[in-house]
């Protein structure tokens, strides 16, 4: 459990402070050579599938964690052991496991960012599959149901929020 939950800690910080760093800091680190800030960079620009890989690795530590402690305390409160796993894991993942991560990572986003930069990016290319795979049953479940999604979902600076950003600079 404590595994797990630590693991969700892992992923909660790393999205906060991927989509919170400052992409014009690292864009600069990157520049001069910093090769943290490349990774960092590299995956603010493929966002959609990092956020996508951290939530997914979020999600499976988190079920997985409420899993063990389920069958841990139905072993020793009987009927009552799902009530208790579901109070107790609640508390502890909102606080320790997303809360308490999330907070500290957009505090100082940059330096986790760069900190977790290596990190981030094995989980993103284990998972990568799993998420193509994710996304591939959605696609499929909007298909029959008449809807539909882009294939190609970017996230960018549009000229309408560069303009924003420069008057709020200004």
């Amino acid at each position: 459990i404590v595994f797990q939950l630590g693991a969700s800690a892992f992923f909660s910080a790393a999205e906060a402070a991927l989509t919170a760093a400052s992409r014009p800091r690292i864009h600069q680190l990157a520049q001069d050579g910093d090769y943290r800030a490349q990774i960092v960079k590299s995956l603010q620009e493929r966002r959609d599938a990092a956020i996508s890989a951290l939530l997914l690795g979020n999600n499976l530590a988190n079920i997985g964690a409420s899993a063990i402690a389920t069958a841990i305390l139905i072993g020793i409160f009987g009927e009552y052991g799902v009530a208790s796993a579901t109070v107790v894991m609640t508390a502890l993942i909102v606080i320790f496991a997303e809360v308490l991560p999330k907070t500290y990572a957009i505090s100082h986003a940059d330096a986790v960012a760069l900190h977790l930069a290596r990190s981030i990016n094995i989980v993103v290319t284990v998972l990568t599959p799993l998420v193509i795979a994710v996304r591939a049953v959605v696609r499929g479940a909007l298909h029959v149901i008449g809807a539909s999604v882009p294939h190609e979902h970017r996230i960018g600076t549009t000229e309408e929020e560069l303009r924003g950003v420069i008057d709020l600079h200004a």
